[in-house]
């Protein structure tokens, strides 16, 4: 009596079998990522004390611009005290500048203008300008920035 091998039996299984383990590896790789994509995961933000510098270096009246750890920001400094806002217009997202005479913050795309508080007071702009908190260490300012 012969022994028969049936060797093609046994690759059509082996075959079948690693390409059933890739679809199903493959199904549950997309089931995580849509499940990761329906519950995004918090990340709780954190503030981070940036330092701006003296409260002298900025004139009175006047508005200096920086960018701070990606955030656009101009710091004002009036008679009530100084206070720091974005520069991304609530209406496109658009730069708004510092106008000294008109004491205004001018959006250059729809004419927004905005109040020294940062209130929307002509143009499209649905909401005021989005403001930092300023802490004051000695004679240092600090803004307090958001980070993810």
């Amino acid at each position: 009596m012969a022994i028969i091998h049936d060797d093609a039996g046994r690759r059509r299984f082996l075959s079948q079998a690693v390409m059933g383990f890739g679809v199903l590896f493959g199904v549950g790789m997309l089931g995580i990522r849509f499940l990761q994509f329906l519950v995004p995961n918090r990340k709780a933000k954190q503030a981070e004390a940036v330092l701006i510098g003296a409260e002298s270096r900025i004139p009175l009246g006047e508005a200096v611009s920086m960018d701070l750890g990606g955030q656009k920001i101009l710091v004002l400094r009036t008679n009530e005290g100084v206070t720091a806002f974005s520069r991304r217009c609530t209406d496109l997202g658009c730069l708004v500048s510092w106008n000294k005479e008109r004491e205004q913050f001018i959006c250059p795309c729809h004419q927004g203008t905005f109040d020294k508080s940062g209130r929307n007071i002509a143009g499209p702009p649905p909401r005021p300008l989005d403001r930092f908190d300023i802490v004051r260490r000695g004679e240092q300012l600090y803004v307090s920035i958001q980070r993810a």
